[in-house]
């Protein structure tokens, strides 16, 4: 990890001296460059072009103090910039910024150590003193240092507490399933994986729930929590028969009476394929888990019924040859095999995580960003804020009334996913969202 930031300098530095370059032919002319993080003291926060949500975020280029530190520690030299050089980073609605303790980016103090991660192919250089470019993620540094650097200086990153009575924990929480307007709670969950050589997988020791060791791979399991005066219940997990105990499962479809349902089965060395389970009533055990043959050869996860249906179904497979994942349907009264979505919804990106509103509204994901599919157009769903908060997996309530979703923390090694909740409005917009555990309609 020291390694790759020390990468980044030198390239930085590079760039520095490709721009000076740049001053015999126009000097204010902004010139594209290579694309690198950029680290600095933040001096000023300020409006963007007016007519625009954007901020422009002022920095002095610099190494951060902790990484300077660490290398003299070694003997080993801190690749410099010299010029006074200065970066303008442009932050807008697209932009994840990411602070500690959750501040406004107004309210961070000048001076403070800052890294930005630019949007591919907007890095330019003005002369050989200014960078400039559009932000993907914008963070303080110590937040930077948690998620992608916990071993620098050999600081490492703070126990979590993982109670297995409550929904979220340090591991990951997602695929939310629920019914009764939120009050029932279908979840998935597994373990998250090491963070550095000779630690443990991280998370909550969840009934059912095996610990591989250090060397072996998670499998997920599906878990059933109930909304009381008292708050949920502790997580129970639903046990489906005919797998075996190296058969990961995440559940993405339940009947309102809970008697049927669709899981994807993931087994080791195989690919994901689409199961059925059945039971007579909520007090009787779940039946073995039968493949649907019917959604064809290939591979095939995150099937839903369609409102109102019980045979028209969307889930997603790469089986269409595009190099990433796509999302397509089976509608039996059209042809016995399933057809891609419009290019509307399918892209070159990897869409997956279907999910539908009680008016066939169609939720998914595309990447690492939740879109909403109606009247013909896909838009973005977000959260209230200037900027974007990365959300993915959104599930609505049957009524409409709420919507449950994954967010992640920046945990180093791999994000923690956990599962938040907000109200959903008829223009698909969330309102402010609470981790699930907090949450009381």
């Amino acid at each position: 990890m020291r390694i790759n930031v020390l990468l980044t300098w030198a390239t930085l530095a590079g760039v520095v001296v490709a721009g000076a370059g740049c001053r015999m032919v126009d000097p204010e002319r902004p010139t594209p460059q290579p694309d690198t993080t950029v680290y600095g003291n933040l001096l000023q926060v300020s409006p963007g072009p007016e007519g625009t949500e954007s901020v422009v975020v002022r920095l002095r280029v610099a190494p951060p103090r902790l990484l300077v530190r660490d290398r003299a520690e070694h003997g080993k030299p801190t690749p410099s910039v010299e010029g006074g050089l200065t970066a303008e980073v442009t932050a807008g609605p697209d932009t994840v910024v990411v602070l500690d303790g959750d501040r406004a980016l107004e309210d961070v103090p000048a001076g403070t150590e800052m890294v930005a991660l630019p949007v591919e192919g907007t890095t330019r250089m003005v002369g050989s003193t200014k960078i400039l470019m559009e932000a993907r993620y914008l963070m303080d540094f110590e937040t930077f240092r948690r998620w992608k650097l916990p071993l620098l200086a050999g600081r490492e990153a703070a126990g979590e507490e993982s109670d297995p009575a409550r929904i979220n924990s340090p591991g990951i929480e997602h695929a939310p399933v629920p019914l009764q307007g939120g009050r029932v709670l279908y979840f998935t969950a597994r373990p998250r994986r090491p963070w550095k050589a000779g630690t443990g997988w991280i998370g909550a020791p969840r009934p059912g729930l095996p610990f591989p060791g250090e060397d072996g791979s998670a499998v997920e399991r599906v878990y059933r929590t109930e909304l009381g005066e008292g708050g949920w219940s502790a997580p129970s997990p639903v046990v489906f028969g005919g797998l075996g105990e190296a058969d990961s499962v995440e559940l993405s479809w339940m009947d309102p009476g809970e008697t049927r349902c669709l899981l994807t089965v993931r087994s080791p060395g195989g690919e994901p394929w689409v199961g059925v389970a059945f039971r007579k009533n909520t007090r009787a055990a779940w039946s073995d888990v039968e493949r649907l043959e019917v959604l064809g050869d290939g591979d095939a996860w995150d099937a839903v019924y369609l409102a109102g249906s019980s045979t028209m179904l969307a889930f997603v497979s790469t089986r269409t040859g595009t190099g990433s994942s796509d999302i397509l349907l089976l509608n039996p009264k059209a042809g016995n095999q399933p057809t891609p979505l419009d290019p509307r919804i399918n892209t070159p990106g990897a869409e997956w995580s279907p999910r539908v509103g009680p008016a066939n509204e169609l939720l998914f994901c595309r990447n690492d960003r939740q879109l909403l599919f109606v009247g013909g157009v896909a838009r973005a769903a977000r959260l209230p804020g200037r900027f974007r908060t990365v959300l993915t997996e959104a599930n609505p309530t049957r009524d409409g009334e709420w919507v449950f979703f994954c967010r992640p923390r920046y945990t180093p090694g791999e994000l923690d996913q956990d599962i938040w909740v907000a109200r959903w409005s008829v223009d698909g917009s969330f309102a402010d969202p609470v981790p699930v555990d907090d949450w009381r309609p």
